[in-house]
């Protein structure tokens, strides 16, 4: 029972995070959208940094990317016991990244690694039943993005995604 309570309560923070569609928004409006909203969901103001020139890249990149940012904040709310959370998104020459923070309680990334090679499921040790950090390297990865998970007991997490922009001049 308690398994199909957190599924539901998942469900309903992903519900509560749909931000406007990208296709009539910049990729930062919609990411300071659903900061803003977890914001006021959780009582955690999130810092929200943009740098760089925007540049192109797919619309299933920057879906990927808005997703990342969701899964990431409603880990932080269910795992981090946060006081601090930052999301910034990089524009650079050749790439744009997204970089979610937290000062929270952290894990242990190796166990996460170990249970996945032993198992085929990601699952760090301290989370019970969480599949959303194999989910969202999953989908960076179809679209020949990175994904990056830093973390430590008592340190925080940092989850920070890439993708390549598309040539200058070409339109998503």
């Amino acid at each position: 029972m308690r398994r199909r309570e957190s599924l539901a309560e998942a469900r309903r923070s992903v519900d509560a995070l749909r931000p406007e569609s990208l296709e009539t928004a910049r990729l930062s409006d919609a990411l300071a959208d659903v900061a803003d909203r977890w914001s006021k969901l959780h009582g955690l103001a999130v810092q929200v940094t943009t740098t760089g020139t925007a540049r192109p890249m797919t619309p299933e990149a920057e879906f990927a990317l808005l997703r990342t940012a969701q899964e990431a904040l409603a880990n932080v709310a269910k795992h981090a016991h946060a006081t601090r959370v930052g999301v910034t998104l990089s524009y650079l020459e050749h790439e744009v990244a997204l970089d979610v923070r937290d000062d929270g309680e952290g894990f242990d990334p190796a166990g996460l690694e170990a249970d996945t090679a032993t198992t085929g499921r990601s699952r760090p040790p301290s989370r019970s039943g969480g599949f959303g950090l194999t989910i969202m390297r999953q989908r960076v990865e179809e679209l020949s993005g990175t994904l990056q998970i830093e973390s430590e007991p008592g340190t925080g997490t940092g989850i920070s995604a890439c993708f390549p922009t598309l040539p200058t001049g070409s339109h998503a």
